[in-house]
């Protein structure tokens, strides 16, 4: 259950962090560093969720498949 809510919050993250790098680098304001500082953070924080949910998984299914040899 909590793999799912992990894949779903990293989702999340890779998407709202891409749309502030896109905002942030294609607009020229004042709030431009904080966009792309807020985006590049974003995608860090949904890149590393989504590796430990995946590993998680996958660990997960190994010991299964042992367990049940």
């Amino acid at each position: 259950m909590l793999n799912n809510f992990g894949m779903i919050f990293g989702t999340i993250c890779l998407v709202l962090g891409a749309l502030l790098l896109y905002d942030g680098v294609s607009m020229r304001e004042t709030t431009q560093p904080l966009s792309v500082i807020g985006g590049a953070l974003l995608i860090s924080l949904g890149t590393v969720t989504t590796g430990l949910t995946l590993r998680n998984k996958m660990e997960w299914r190994r010991n299964y498949k042992k367990d049940r040899d």
